[in-house]
């Protein structure tokens, strides 16, 4: 009788034993169990390129074109963090992931690395000769402008950064000669590995996590450090067959694993169930944390995990189950899931009996709303499910019927939200992703997003959007290929004041209307230097003749065929005139001489100009050298080029305008001992100067524009409106200001006026 009873009692025990197993390793996840136990991984990885005596350098690996990714001499500039979805399959903390889409070996030795850094060396190079040009339309910019104009603070923070990154790719660049030479170096690869831990609170922390296995752009085995499952996770239980006994699968394989690194079984096929795609079984679709990174595990209608998406596969069942062992024997990886369900369990209990017991007298386990059921997953609010209505899905937290929680929708126009609802709204992080594959991410208010990032195929932008999600307000915007903006938007456009450096260009920092941009909006005050460009239509007026009171030479104002911002009272002194001595090779201007003189009696920096026409330059340079009364020490001779476009036609074409301009430029510059200026106007830079030979642009320039802005091309000298008003001379005067300050122009006066 002992003995049968011995015998119940065993037999008894072990199928418990055999149904706390099943329970463990076969039985499905709920819905809620599966939105819950989906978590997040993250990689920051970077190689380390240590050279003795010199450096350290940091990249994050090569890229397709053999050329290091991220290259840098700090390490926080070149690791590269790689985010995808996970979850834990057992109860020692093991998790699947997905391993880095890039390949890259633990270690990289120097016949790897030499024609690599050959080819990055040439590069970096290219990459410093645009930085270079960056720091020098930055540098201009910095020494024709004060504190005081509009931007002036937003372009000097840029250009320290511009700085930063060339010293540090200087830096590479001396550390890359170095290696090239023969140094024998090797290239290390470090890696920090966190998974993503929610607790029931809804806050989250990172926990760490070492790789134990992985496939190149396939599945990665992870174990948290602990080897424990973190506490409130669920762990999926990963079955050698997709579907359990409640749901048979039609096709028929032979189970395989590893018994070490050993294959004991036979042959498994590439996909066990042609009916697994994107979505769930029944219509119910895959849950992503974040739409568009892999990772997201696929689950069958019973709950059961049916496989895994990676870079656009799907991994089944089996071959994540032989995957997940790959690192270790299978009875090993039993036992130590049965001892950490066991210490997970016990810690459960002991949780439970202590804040059953908090209070003296106890509280009930009904009032806690704990149940011993609930003590191995997530505790967060609402129900779980998914519903399709109108063309869209939705998979996730539900309160009414509406989503409310965390979630993922799809939309007719194969548009997806992944993040935070709040009663049928978006509201909260989230990110999504639109028809053009832009993605937005920020936190969400009533179904919009007032401000947050935006990620397209050009760049980055950072700041505020529209109902439309265009970009509207302030914002940032960079590109991959060094471009940057910053400053107002307008329906996705720039449109307002802003600041712009793109690579080939010169700072753009003024209005913009439309995505185009205006012009400066300068501040005019005091402090910069003034001064007028004269002919004889200062003294013959109306047929009637003035003279000039070069006493009295004062401005009293800048002129109203355009609006300007002006600081204070207008009334500047005049720091140097500009007179026009001839026209062509036949006319001269008869006041010329006596105005010349009259200035230099009374100590005003004097210069003169030439009007060409479509005569031929080599005896238009002669007549201005006979007519003009250069003397040494005066400002250096300009010539004014004012031909239509039907006068260029008749010369020849732009390229014989240039030869004879330069033909000019050449012969004056030589009998004047210095480099004469060139004037035109805003609309012949436009249309003309870009494709001009670049001897002719290297030219100092003053550029005729009348508008509000000021021209945005290197200048030395604006004129900015033909009707000021000058104390000491009757009618409308061109006034005119020096693109720098006082000390600057003091400086010119000293190193480029006549010899």
């Amino acid at each position: 009788m002992k003995r049968k009873k011995w015998k119940w009692i065993f037999w008894g025990g072990a199928m418990l034993v055999l149904a706390g197993i099943w329970a463990l390793c076969f039985r499905p996840a709920t819905d809620g169990q599966c939105l819950e136990g989906i978590t997040e991984s993250r990689t920051v990885s970077c190689y380390a390129l240590e050279v003795p005596g010199v450096d350290t350098l940091f990249f994050a690996g090569a890229d397709r074109d053999s050329l290091l990714d991220g290259l840098s001499a700090r390490r926080e500039q070149a690791c590269r963090t790689f985010y995808a979805h996970a979850f834990f399959v057992s109860y020692s903390g093991r998790l699947l992931t997905v391993a880095d889409s890039m390949e890259r070996p633990e270690e990289m030795r120097r016949r790897t690395l030499l024609p690599l850094l050959r080819k990055e060396a040439s590069a970096v190079s290219e990459r410093m000769e645009v930085y270079r040009q960056m720091l020098a339309e930055m540098d201009y910019y910095a020494r024709t402008h004060s504190v005081v104009d509009e931007g002036f603070h937003q372009v000097m923070a840029h250009n320290e950064d511009i700085k930063a990154r060339y010293e540090d790719l200087k830096q590479c660049q001396r550390t890359i000669d170095t290696v090239l030479k023969g140094a024998d170096v090797r290239a290390r690869l470090q890696a920090e590995r966190t998974v993503q831990v929610r607790n029931a609170s809804g806050s989250s922390s990172w926990v760490k996590a070492r790789l134990l296995c992985q496939e190149v752009r396939g599945v990665a085995v992870w174990q948290t450090a602990d080897k424990q499952l973190p506490s409130g996770i669920v762990r999926f239980r990963l079955n050698p067959v997709p579907y359990t006994g409640l749901h048979l699968s039609s096709h028929r394989y032979v189970l395989w694993g590893y018994w070490g690194h050993h294959k004991f079984g036979g042959q498994l096929p590439d996909s066990v169930a042609s009916a697994i795609r994107v979505r769930m079984e029944n219509g119910k679709p895959e849950i992503p944390l974040v739409d568009g990174v892999d990772g997201a595990p696929v689950f069958g209608r019973w709950g059961n995990l049916n496989g895994m998406w990676v870079y656009g596969r799907l991994y089944t069942a089996p071959r994540l189950y032989v995957s997940a062992l790959a690192h270790d024997i299978w009875f090993r990886c039993l036992w130590e899931d049965l001892k950490g369900w066991s210490v997970r369990l016990w810690k459960d209990v002991l949780s439970l009996w202590g804040r059953l017991t908090h209070e003296k007298g106890g509280a009930k386990g009904a009032e806690l709303g704990v149940s011993v059921g609930q003590l191995s997953r997530n505790l967060l609010s609402g129900d779980y499910g998914f519903y399709t209505q109108g063309g869209r899905t939705f998979y996730g937290q539900l309160s009414h019927g509406r989503p409310d929680g965390d979630g993922v929708m799809r939309y007719p126009d194969k548009t997806v939200y992944s993040g935070r609802w709040k009663q049928g709204r978006r509201e909260g992080f989230g990110v999504y992703t639109d028809t053009l594959g832009r993605t937005f991410s920020g936190k969400w208010q009533t179904d919009s997003l007032p401000r947050g990032r935006r990620r397209d195929a050009d760049g980055l932008y950072t700041g505020f959007f529209d109902s439309h999600l265009e970009a509207h307000g302030e914002g940032t915007y960079q590109t991959d290929g060094g471009g940057y903006y910053v400053g107002k938007w307008k329906n996705g456009r720039l449109d307002g004041f802003g600041f712009a450096l793109f690579p080939g260009e010169v700072v753009k920092c003024g209005v913009w209307a439309r995505g185009a941009f205006k012009g400066e909006q300068m501040l005019y005050h005091s402090d910069r230097v003034y001064g007028i460009d004269i002919s004889k239509h200062q003294h013959v007026i109306r047929r009637r003749t003035y003279g000039i009171d070069w006493r009295r030479l004062r401005i009293t104002n800048l002129g109203h065929i355009s609006r300007k911002k002006v600081q204070g009272q207008v009334d500047y002194p005049v720091s140097f005139v500009y007179i026009k001595c001839t026209e062509g090779q036949t006319v001269l201007n008869p006041y010329y001489l006596r105005d010349v003189r009259s200035a230099r009696r009374m100590g005003f920096p004097v210069g003169a100009y030439h009007f060409f026409s479509m005569r031929p330059a080599v005896r238009q340079a002669a007549y201005f050298l006979r007519m003009a009364d250069l003397r040494r020490g005066d400002l250096p001779p300009m010539l004014d080029v004012e031909l239509t476009d039907r006068q260029i036609m008749a010369m020849g074409g732009k390229e014989r305008l240039f030869h004879e301009m330069l033909i000019w430029l050449r012969i004056v510059g030589r009998r004047s001992g210095t480099t004469p200026i060139l004037y035109i106007g805003q609309d012949f830079v436009n249309r003309y100067l870009l494709s001009a030979p670049e001897e002719l642009k290297a030219y100092p320039v003053w550029i005729a524009r009348y508008g509000e802005y000021k021209p945005y091309v290197h200048l030395l000298y604006w004129q900015l409106s033909p009707d000021g008003r000058v104390e000491g001379i009757k009618g409308e005067v061109d006034i005119d200001v020096f693109n720098g300050t006082e000390e600057q122009f003091k400086k010119y006066l000293r190193t480029q006026t006549v010899r």
